[in-house]
């Protein structure tokens, strides 16, 4: 078994809410896990070049992935230079319907108003060797919609980025990570061919391609953490209890179906 580091961003730039201060990584802190990564002699991936690489058992000896979920325009400032500047590639997880506007899916954060990236911003990007892969239109929590809603959140995500970018998409981002069998098969179904969770655990060759495990790096994670993390990798697949994240899903759903009602 090879193990696998996928890292998970969101925003690197500077927090006005303390309630999103976790998903915050400051611009310094970013270079130096940036840095550390670097110095460590990691081979950095794109998501579809891992799954590519898995599927001719071409897998580096030393991978690892870096994703960005969202596609906050600080990315732009703060972290393609950085990564630009070590010849680092990565992932960058867009929400297609806010393309240009804000992050209005983060009010409950006090953070709605961040901008987002714009199509040309996406376009410059890719041309630099970031992989842009879809995040819903509108990031919100599949696994608890209709099956229907769902399945147009993640096509949509797919065409507006492909017709924008005028690229194909080949890799989705489950929103916080929440996802069901359905939401599974509707991207298998919408056309990609790997889709990422959370779990905040290592991925590893012979992983689904559509449910691969992220570690999530956020705003209070030194690099001497990540290191540590990095240079410990487990020697047998970790695993994520099952009746919990189906408590909480259920959960979730009484929170939202009250949250209609109550509109």
């Amino acid at each position: 078994m090879t193990p696998i580091p996928i890292l998970l961003y969101h925003s690197v730039g500077h927090t006005r809410s303390p309630t999103y201060r976790r998903w915050c990584v400051e611009p310094s802190l970013f270079r130096e896990h940036v840095d550390a990564v670097f110095d460590a002699g990691y081979e950095p991936l794109t998501v579809s070049q891992l799954v590519d690489a898995m599927d001719h058992d071409e897998v580096p000896t030393r991978p690892i992935v870096l994703t960005f979920d969202d596609g906050l325009a600080d990315f732009v400032e703060h972290a393609a230079p950085v990564l630009g500047d070590r010849g680092i590639v990565s992932t960058m997880y867009v929400v297609s319907g806010h393309v240009g506007g804000s992050s209005q899916w983060l009010s409950i954060a006090g953070e709605s108003q961040r901008p987002m990236m714009t199509w040309s911003d996406l376009t410059d990007i890719a041309h630099a060797g970031h992989e842009i892969g879809a995040h819903t239109r509108t990031h919100p929590e599949l696994d608890v919609l209709r099956r229907d809603h769902a399945r147009a959140e993640i096509e949509e995500s797919r065409a507006e980025i492909e017709a924008g970018t005028g690229r194909a998409v080949r890799s989705f981002a489950y929103p916080h990570g929440y996802h069901s069998g359905a939401t599974v098969q509707a991207t298998g179904a919408a056309g990609f061919d790997s889709a990422c969770a959370v779990k905040n655990r290592w991925s590893w060759v012979g992983e689904r391609r559509d449910a691969l495990s992220r570690i999530v790096v956020d705003g209070h994670t030194p690099p001497e953490q990540l290191v540590h993390r990095l240079a410990r990798p487990p020697a047998t697949p970790e695993r994520q209890p099952h009746l919990r994240r189906l408590g909480w899903r259920q959960l979730r759903r009484i929170q939202r179906v009250r949250a209609i009602r109550a509109s």
